[in-house]
Formats: structure tokens, sequence, C-alpha cells
């Protein structure tokens, strides 16, 4: 009777563990502080990562005060994505260079909280790992980039179920809200925002992709000269009556926009010595927002480079959610963001991942790894037209809707949009069940 009385009593005691395990969100509605680290990086992509997370937590329940620790090497990069830097709001957010950082862990003013938790890093998450002061430093990393990892004080656990996750599933912003939000934001200028308006405006009867990740490579302009002619000779077979426009998001000084000038013929030094090329640079234009916004009507077959810069993560993603053309990614974030939204993409990094591509046919697979060989060479070529119809052609199926590419990129944005690094994670700190989510291509 004895042993039964136990078997029931630890039974009724199991089932109340089960029913009274947090939720993530039941976890995240307890916290007062989560702490966030920011690492440094030549691009946006460890920032961006870090407010994506952010704003994942807050979508999931999390109305305490996140505290960012964050190099002063990238403190221009915060200033420009993330909210209210460097004063913070109360309540809300509050951020911490990681020198004073460190001095306050070593004199113990460092507040012990439950949860630290990061975005990306370069290995200095590590580091940080022995100074977070938390029960739990999630040390997350973007698509492809290592499965991510949870660190208790000396104990790190590898997270291998986050393989083929994304680090976060952003809702998608419509063009309303983005719209009626745009007069509140401080880190875009006024040209910027009439650019944004009249982009919102005219995006749906035209084609357009977003570049990012050229700033910091030598022959940026080199390369958008040899993508826009490829862009162009897709439009013209998709739809010759459209224009197509290109928001810029990577920042160019002035000694680096007139080289622009000269490799796109808009002044002398690189100018065409062939009619062919003399009417490319003649149809690619190269604008300020404001010059956009104050355009009358787009010429049909025309490229728009519009040199927008740094804007908020918000601008950001919606030029991406609003790409009908293949999009330009740098590095893992960005491809991240772009896949959960089923968009094909070009690194400029020459970095893919594509899981099950195998599913394709021999044609279409063969369609996508000459384009992909071509778009990281062809730009280097004096002669360059085999690399350019790999790339126009591969742009002229990706952009079909129905085509084989771009069914396969729809189907993979809805399978790693089903979970994400951030959600995956809590699950396991919070004790419950771990989903084998790198199955979900298998």
């Amino acid at each position: 009777m004895r042993i039964l009385h136990a078997i029931l009593f630890n039974a009724i005691l199991l089932i109340g563990l089960v029913a009274f395990a947090a939720s993530p969100e039941e976890f995240l509605q307890t916290q007062k502080l989560i702490r966030v680290y920011v690492d440094k990086a030549p691009g946006f992509g460890h920032q961006s990562a870090g407010i994506s997370v952010m704003k994942r937590l807050r979508d999931l329940g999390f109305q305490g005060e996140f505290e960012v620790i964050y190099q002063p090497a990238v403190a221009g990069k915060i200033q420009k994505i993330y909210p209210a830097f460097p004063e913070g709001i109360p309540g809300k957010v509050h951020y911490v260079d990681i020198n004073k950082y460190a001095h306050m862990a070593m004199m113990s003013q460092v507040p012990k909280v439950e949860l630290a938790i990061s975005g990306a890093d370069d290995g200095y998450g590590a580091v940080f790992s022995k100074v977070a002061n938390a029960d739990k430093y999630l040390r997350l990393q973007p698509l492809g980039w290592g499965p991510g990892a949870v660190i208790e004080g000396d104990k790190l656990s590898v997270l291998p179920s986050m393989n083929d996750l994304a680090l976060v599933n952003l809702p998608t912003a419509n063009t309303e809200s983005i719209l009626k939000s745009l007069p509140e934001m401080k880190d875009i200028s006024e040209d910027g925002k009439r650019f944004v308006e009249r982009f919102a405006a005219v995006s749906e009867s035209h084609f357009n992709f977003p570049a990012y990740g050229i700033g910091t490579q030598i022959f940026a302009p080199q390369r958008l000269f040899f993508y826009g002619k490829a862009a162009k000779s897709a439009a013209s077979k998709l739809d010759s009556s459209k224009a197509i426009i290109v928001p810029v998001v990577s920042p160019f000084n002035a000694q680096e926009m007139d080289t622009f000038s000269k490799v796109f013929g808009k002044k002398a030094g690189f100018e065409s010595s062939n009619a062919t090329e003399l009417k490319h640079q003649k149809q690619m234009h190269l604008l300020s927002p404001q010059e956009f916004a104050d355009l009358s009507t787009l010429k049909p077959g025309h490229v728009y480079f519009v040199f927008v810069g740094s804007v908020p993560q918000t601008v950001f993603n919606f030029f991406y959610e609003k790409a009908n053309m293949p999009v330009w990614v740098a590095g893992k974030n960005a491809m991240s963001f772009a896949m959960t939204k089923g968009k094909p993409y070009f690194n400029t990094v020459n970095d893919y991942y594509l899981p099950a591509k195998e599913t394709l046919s021999p044609e279409a697979l063969k369609i996508l790894t000459n384009a992909h060989n071509s778009f990281d060479v062809g730009y280097q070529k004096f002669v360059n037209q085999t690399e350019l119809t790999s790339v126009s052609r591969y742009i002229q199926a990706a952009a079909t809707p129905g085509s084989e590419i771009a069914e396969y990129y729809r189907a993979l944005g809805s399978k790693l949009s089903s979970n994400d690094r951030v959600l995956e994670g809590l699950r396991l700190i919070t004790g419950g069940s771990i989903n084998q989510c790198s199955k979900i291509f298998q």
C-alpha cells in the first residue's frame, strides 16, 4: 500500500510540475530586467541582431527594462538603430558601455538578473559570460553561424535544435503602420522620410530590391553597376513597362560617391567606350532621397539607385519585405531575415544557407549555382556577358511568381518562420520541451 501511495504521490507531483512549468511568455512577464550584450563588427549585423532580439522579447511579452551592454567602438551604429541612445528611456532601456560595465562588475556593482542574452558575437560573448552576472546567459547567433548555447556559470550547453532556425521571426510591418510611425522616427532625415513615403506609393507598381552590405567593399560601384545591368535585362523580359528602384542602405562618404559617379558615367573618369555601356549608364541613376522623391515620373527600364544610408530597423525591414526582386544581404543576420520572409537573395560575402536545395530540379539548381558564382566574380571582368546572363536569368526566375525557384524560397520562408532561436532558447531555460526543429527540412 505504501508503494502505491508513493507512486501516486510522485505522479501527482510530476503532473504538478508540468502544469506549473512556466512558458516562455509567462517567464518573460515576470522579468524586471534583461541584460543584452551587443558586440562590434565591420557592418551593422551584430548591432541589428541585438535590436532584433530585443524586439522579439517584447513581442513575446517582456515589459521590463533592457540593460544594453555595448562596445564603445560601435556607439555610432547603435545610435542609428537603437531607441533613445545614449540617454535611454526610463523603465524601458538604458545603455552601459563595456568598459564602465567591467569596472562595475569588478566592484560587485552589477545586479544579478535571471537572463542575459546576445544575438551575435565574434567570440567576445564567451568573455562576457564571465561577467554577465545572470542565472542563464543565452548566447545566440544568426542562422548558419553555429547553433547557439546557454551558459550557466561554468556550464555551457550547446543547443543543436537551433541548427535550422532563424535568429528571430519579426512580424511583417504593413505600409500603413510604417507611414503612421514615420513622423516620430528620429534616426532618419526628413529627406529620408520623404523617400520612404514615395517608395511606399510606387513600389507595388515597379520592381524593387534593397542593396545592403557593399559599404565595406572596395569595388562597390563596379558591383552595383554590374548588377544594375543584370536587373535591367531581367526586368525587360518580365515587364518592360516598369522601372527598378534600389534603396541603397549602406552609407558612403563624398569621396566614395565621387567614385560611383565616375563608374556610372555621371562625370569624367570611367565613362563608357561603347554604345551598349553608354546606354546602360544613361539609364542608371544615382540619386539622393530628395532627388528621387522629387521625380515626377519613373521611366520604364531605368534603374534608380537611391542612397538612403543607414535607416531604422523598421524601415530597413520594410524595404526587404516589399522587394519583388532578389535582395542583397551581407553576412548572416540580414540573410536570416530575408529567408524568414521567403526572399531570394544574393550575399555580398558569398555565404549562402540553402537547406534542401537538393530538392530542386537539376535545371533550377544550375540556374541558382551559376548565378551565385557569377554574382561573386562577374563585376571583376571587363567582358562579363556570360556572368551577366547567369545573374539575369536567376533574377527573372526568382521574380516570377510560381516558378520553381520562387516557390523554393517561399516554402523556405514558411518553414523558417514556424519557430526561431529566441523562442527555442527560452523554451529550454524555462524547462519546457525542446522541439527537434533542426529536422524541419528532413
